[in-house]
């Protein structure tokens, strides 16, 4: 019976980083550089959807969240453009914190 509970431990582990994976996203940064985030919400304003990113790079951590445009392309791509303008970064930030305010702790 041990080892069966181990084996159902180590599928819901391995569930969790599947699911971890799909939310990943890795751009580059403006040296060419490779970043990874971990996607944590879409956000609209102004009929705009921008995506709340976390960056999950050692060294990265007092960053904070990371905010880009969420661009279609069609056919199932899209592409991210940085928010460039601090008062609509704040806008869209301040959306996602009264959005998502029982999912994260913004303490």
């Amino acid at each position: 019976m041990e080892g069966e509970t181990a084996m159902a431990d180590m599928t819901d582990e391995q569930m969790k980083q599947d699911e971890l994976d799909d939310d990943v996203v890795i751009l580059e940064d403006e040296d060419g550089n490779a970043v990874t985030f971990q996607f944590l919400e879409l956000v609209t304003v102004d009929a705009v959807p921008y995506a709340v990113l976390l960056p999950l790079d050692e060294g990265d951590e007092d960053m904070g969240v990371v905010i880009v445009e969420v661009v279609d392309l069609g056919k199932e791509s899209e592409h991210y453009d940085a928010v460039l303008d601090d008062a609509l970064n704040d806008r869209i930030f301040e959306q996602f914190r009264t959005e998502f305010k029982d999912k994260y702790d913004f303490e």
